[in-house]
């Protein structure tokens, strides 16, 4: 008998229509080993019913949204689970499909543990700590892992552009520098700032995604991301890194990655030596040790002029849409697409 897969998507966050996407990938690649019941997420936070067929025609084009017109709602019940009306589901396993606020930073993990629902992906702690970029960097750094210089601003009060640049002076910090939300994901609200007169604009689009901000010191060096993988009862192994490849962005921001991704390309695997290779290699399994990580992580990296490494950040649940890095990554060790979907759904059972 078929095992049954519960796939969520959708969510509050800015990413909602890229978790679509990429959840459409999911399923159409499970359905023929899993049964599969498909649930969404409104943006309003609303957990609604999905058919598979309409699931399986998501695609980055389209852009989906969920609406909660015509859906049946899914409920919780104390010791039942999930249901569908009166009806509960019986469901093995979940795979959050989710990215970004409400759905990658430990809230789904630890509403899921509440239901003693088993889930692929990193757990509550991993979940919230690499969402939060502050506090993903403070543990980076304890464990010896290299980040870019910089400095976090608690904006609740408002945006207070001449005490940033202050801050910014006193911790020496060299322009042009990248402004970003703490949480969050996709670089939305992420703003690159070359000039002082511009940093105001920058926090105040940043502080729209969360009130923590962090301004940090523009790195001149390879942009470079490791997919981690841990199979079930194994140690966590990397992947070749491969390289995002600026062709017109300035930076890879969402349009980049999702709208118009002519404006970057991903090498996959990158052109590094084989120390340099091997060296990123083992700091993204630092990495995803460091924070406790489970089944799969995404680590980014910056390989700057002088050789030097710096964790920029982690995903705790990368892209799987059919130009995401993460599954790419597999493909060109030979590690097919389906399999990688097949390892982290029985590693999670």
């Amino acid at each position: 008998m078929k095992k049954t897969v519960a796939i969520l998507c959708g969510g509050k966050s800015g990413e909602h229509s890229i978790s679509c996407v990429s959840a459409a990938s999911v399923a159409k690649t499970l359905k023929e080993d899993y049964r599969i019941v498909p649930i969404g997420i409104t943006r309003e936070g609303e957990w609604v019913s999905v058919s598979l067929e309409e699931m399986c025609s998501w695609n980055l084009k389209s852009m989906p949204e969920i609406n909660p017109e015509g859906r049946e709602e899914i409920l919780v019940k104390p010791g039942c689970g999930l249901c569908a009306g009166e009806k509960k589901l019986d469901i093995d396993v979940v795979f959050p499909v989710l990215h970004g606020l409400g759905g990658e930073d430990g809230a789904v993990q630890g509403f899921l543990e509440t239901c003693s629902l088993p889930y692929v992906g990193c757990g509550i702690f991993a979940s919230a700590a690499c969402m939060d970029k502050h506090y993903a960097k403070l543990i980076l750094k304890a464990s010896g892992l290299k980040v870019a210089p910089g400095i976090t601003l608690d904006v609740r009060g408002g945006v207070d552009a001449p005490l940033a640049l202050e801050k910014l002076e006193k911790e020496k910090i060299s322009w042009p520098v990248f402004v970003k939300p703490a949480w969050g994901g996709s670089s939305v609200g992420v703003s690159k700032v070359e000039k002082k007169e511009d940093l105001g604009a920058a926090l105040e689009e940043a502080s729209k995604v969360s009130w923590r901000i962090l301004i940090e010191e523009g790195i001149k060096g390879r942009e470079i991301e490791c997919a981690v993988l841990q199979r079930k009862g194994e140690e966590p192994i990397a992947a070749l890194p491969g390289e995002i490849i600026h062709q017109s962005a300035a930076f890879y921001d969402y349009e980049a990655k999702y709208v118009n991704p002519s404006l970057c390309r991903v090498q996959i695997p990158a052109d590094l030596d084989e120390k340099d290779r091997e060296n990123i290699r083992s700091q993204a399994v630092k990495a995803f040790e460091a924070v406790d990580g489970r089944e799969l992580m995404r680590v980014d990296f910056f390989l700057k002029e002088d050789g030097q490494i710096l964790v920029n950040e982690i995903n705790t649940m990368p892209g799987f849409t059919e130009v995401s890095m993460y599954p790419l990554a597999w493909q060109n060790l030979g590690i097919s697409y389906k399999q990688i979907l097949l390892d982290l759904v029985e590693s999670a059972v």
